[in-house]
């Protein structure tokens, strides 16, 4: 008897569980199926931020395919941002104590609206950093400084789509 007590104890706590793989959840209200991201706003003084940021959201939404990336009135939803931060911070120096490392900072302000609502569904900040090891010639460093500005941009989108999809 306590066998089989402990057997239905059991089985109704695994049935009572649940759990989703990360990155396929979804914490999304029924019906939301699309977003509109209208270009960031870039309240930094770094040029082309705006576009390098809204380029890198948008493909991560594509690329995760959840939420099709639809820039019409008819979205039925929508992702605001502001670029509110930016920084270059030099973090390793050689023995001459010159710049060889570098830290892209980036923070974001986001918004994720239901438009058909008016709800907000995600209202939060966002920072990442990216660390990059520079070289000495000064043209390879800036083209170096745009790709660590470029791939913290790709990771502030990734934590964007988990935000805004997962709700973490």
């Amino acid at each position: 008897m306590k066998k089989l007590l402990l057997m239905a104890f059991v089985s109704a706590l695994i049935a009572s569980c649940s759990y989703s793989l990360v990155g396929r959840g979804s914490s999304l209200p029924p019906g939301l199926r699309s977003i509109s991201i209208p270009l960031f706003v870039n309240k930094t003084g770094q040029p082309d931020l705006d576009t390098i940021v809204t380029t890198a959201v948008k493909n991560e939404f594509i690329r995760d395919g959840r939420l099709k990336v639809d820039d019409s009135p008819e979205a039925d939803s929508e992702l605001t941002g502001e670029i509110v931060g930016y920084g270059l911070q030099p973090v390793a120096f050689d023995s001459s104590n010159i710049a060889t490392d570098y830290a892209v900072s980036l923070t974001l302000n986001v918004t994720h609206t239901e438009t058909s609502t008016g709800k907000t569904l995600v209202k939060q900040s966002v920072a990442v950093n990216w660390r990059y090891v520079s070289s000495g010639v000064i043209t390879s460093a800036e083209s170096q400084r745009v790709l660590a500005t470029e791939e913290a941009a790709k990771r502030a989108a990734e934590s964007l789509v988990s935000l805004v999809i997962e709700a973490f």
